[in-house]
């Protein structure tokens, strides 16, 4: 048997007689036996096999003769739309059909199993990637060969099938071919109804829209009412079931009494998480809670960056009125402009939300002070804090321990006083739950009319309206100062 198989190889010949007259046996050697492409006779495999190439081509060659096991395909390789490129001649125009090779290899006789022409192109696709290389040149094609006559015809899947898209609409291709075309329906797919849309023109004038629906139960049994034969321009639309979404999970950190990454429900408070969670430690310091959000923190990104790049611009003026003698204190906003330029470039969106954590565990079920969970939500929780920060315009910035007798003028006293950049007007306090305290009023008679809480950070901010080109920045520097506050209360925590 070996010796038949080299002698075939060696002596194939391009037309169908010769192939024949080759002492065989069975088709068996003629779907081993690989050549050079031939114009007459080659058969191409191309896409996610293992051995690609050009196979000999004999009369009544089938799918199977040439993939003849499940084996011979790599992994994830998929097994039910083989995609068939035909050149019909006289003519040489291109025809599209598939093929079923999981139907194929099951009962080789059944008509999955394909009859192989001269020139015939097989493609086996992956079910991890979308196929758009091999389709479009197809089309284009079947494109340049169409007019309006004959059109070039398409059909569409979208929705919850693995592979979505365009294809090449068939001779004879049903609702069940597109959805194996489109490597089948996802695990999340509704399996009761889908829609499929279907276009007609009117007298030539005027496109009329159908939407038809889809019993994908009964497609799948194989009900040929069901399972409808498709036209030039349907599209499929495969639903998804409803609450299907990847599981969402929230992270509970600090001072609770299990802390981890918690699953929850669809609509799930925080304040559930946390019973889930056996509520908070007795160290737990509520107040100082960090609460973060992914799509805050996206938004606060996208903010920053805009704000960089309009700073940026900002600066670049500056350098020119810095090189103007006549321009008095350029060369100063140019200095400051730059060391915020560097900070905002450094500076990394946090996306907190300021949260009454007390207020949401007391909530009730319907309680507006409750917070509903989403996916990927944060909340850190510290042990009580005893400290008052200072930072900003001061001479050394610090923390300090809490005395409940001290006032905020206090607390910048201690941290040297005001530098002369200082704004003395618009200082302000975050509290330790992020919200934001101000109180001008008092300044002049030296109380600041602010109570000072454990956990509170003291904002000294730089006067901006004394350097040229620099007021309507005063607004990073706060942004500056409350995500420096919000990522050095995270960055300082230590998972338990």
């Amino acid at each position: 048997m070996n010796a038949q198989r080299q002698r075939v190889v060696i002596d194939v010949a391009p037309s169908a007689a010769a192939a024949q007259a080759q002492p065989v046996g069975n088709g068996d050697a003629l779907r081993v036996a690989r050549l050079k492409p031939t114009i007459d006779s080659g058969i191409l495999l191309q896409g996610y096999v293992y051995r690609p190439g050009s196979y000999a081509w004999r009369e009544g060659i089938r799918l199977t003769d040439v993939l003849g096991s499940i084996d011979e395909l790599k992994p994830n390789a998929d097994q039910g739309y083989v995609l068939i490129r035909r050149v019909i001649t006289p003519g040489r125009r291109i025809a599209v059909l598939s093929a079923d090779l999981a139907a194929a290899l099951r009962d080789p006789t059944s008509p999955a199993n394909v009859t192989l022409q001269p020139r015939d192109t097989l493609t086996v696709f992956d079910l991890q990637t979308g196929r758009d290389r091999i389709i479009e040149p197809l089309m284009q094609e079947l494109n340049l060969q169409g007019n309006i006559a004959q059109p070039t015809e398409v059909v569409h899947v979208d929705g919850k099938v693995k592979v979505p898209g365009d294809y090449p609409l068939e001779s004879g291709m049903h609702v069940g071919d597109l959805i194996r075309a489109g490597g089948n329906l996802e695990s999340s797919a509704y399996g009761g109804r889908a829609e499929l849309a279907r276009y007609a023109v009117e007298n030539g004038a005027q496109r009329r829209t159908e939407i038809i629906s889809i019993d994908l139960s009964a497609v799948a049994r194989g009900d040929p009412a069901a399972n409808i034969e498709l036209r030039a321009f349907d599209q499929l639309s495969v639903k998804e079931v409803s609450g299907w979404e990847d599981q969402d999970q929230v992270t509970l950190a600090g001072e609770v009494r299990f802390p981890g990454t918690y699953t929850i429900k669809r609509n799930e408070s925080l304040r559930s998480v946390i019973e889930r969670a056996g509520g908070l430690t007795e160290l737990a310091f509520p107040e100082g809670s960090v609460f973060t959000r992914e799509d805050l923190r996206v938004r606060e990104q996208e903010q920053l960056d805009r704000l960089t790049d309009r700073m940026r611009t900002d600066i670049a003026s500056m350098s020119l009125m810095a090189a103007r003698a006549s321009q008095t204190g350029a060369t100063a906003a140019y200095s400051v402009g730059q060391s915020l330029l560097a900070q905002m470039q450094s500076t990394k969106a946090v996306g907190r939300l300021v949260i009454d954590l007390k207020s949401s565990i007391q909530a009730t079920h319907d309680g507006a002070s409750d917070i509903i969970m989403r996916s990927g939500d944060r909340l850190i929780v510290p042990k009580r804090r005893q400290d008052v920060m200072v930072l900003g315009e001061v001479q050394s910035a610090s923390s300090h321990l809490y005395q409940p007798d001290l006032a905020r003028d206090d607390y910048i006293e201690q941290s040297g006083g005001a530098t002369r950049q200082a704004d003395r007007s618009k200082i302000y306090v975050v509290r330790a739950d992020g919200s934001v305290v101000t109180n001008r009023r008092h300044w002049l008679i030296g109380a600041s009319g602010v109570d000072i809480h454990p956990g509170d950070a003291i904002v000294v901010p730089l006067d901006t309206e004394r350097l040229p080109g620099l007021p309507k920045w005063q607004a990073i520097t706060q942004i500056l100062y409350n995500t420096a506050i919000a990522a050095a209360a995270i960055r300082t925590f230590r998972q338990p």
